[in-house]
């Protein structure tokens, strides 16, 4: 069975590298665009792993993970925060995040967090 993952940045060019980067033949990626419109995805896709951007627009990255580890639902939802605040990583840790990447990052950096954190 393929790994959903949703990934939620508000740079066109960032979410097409990592669409490319991720989606194969194991995983199939959700794009998200508006940080606004994450947890409705989220519920709807019900995805594996999320990857989604600190600094963005109408709700922080560290914002949606808070609401997410309050819903039954969602608590234990895999998340990657990313950013390129030096502090990023402090931010994900307090909001509950269970990885951070500094952006700019690696593949391949990233596709270990994916296996590491994806649910089986």
């Amino acid at each position: 069975m393929k790994k959903k993952i949703v990934i939620c940045d508000d740079d066109a060019l960032i979410l097409n590298v990592l669409e490319l980067a991720l989606k194969n033949e194991r995983n199939d990626v959700y794009l998200v665009s508006k940080s606004r419109e994450l947890v409705g995805i989220v519920d709807e896709v019900y995805p594996d792993i999320l990857i989604l951007e600190i600094d963005m627009p109408w709700l922080s990255g560290d914002d949606i993970v808070r609401e997410l580890r309050k819903s039954e639902k969602h608590a234990d939802l895999p998340v990657i925060l990313m950013s390129t605040k030096s502090h990023g990583k402090q931010i994900a840790s307090d909001c509950g995040a269970d990885a951070f990447l500094s952006k700019p990052f690696e593949l391949d950096d990233l596709f270990l967090l994916v296996d590491k954190l994806s649910r089986p």
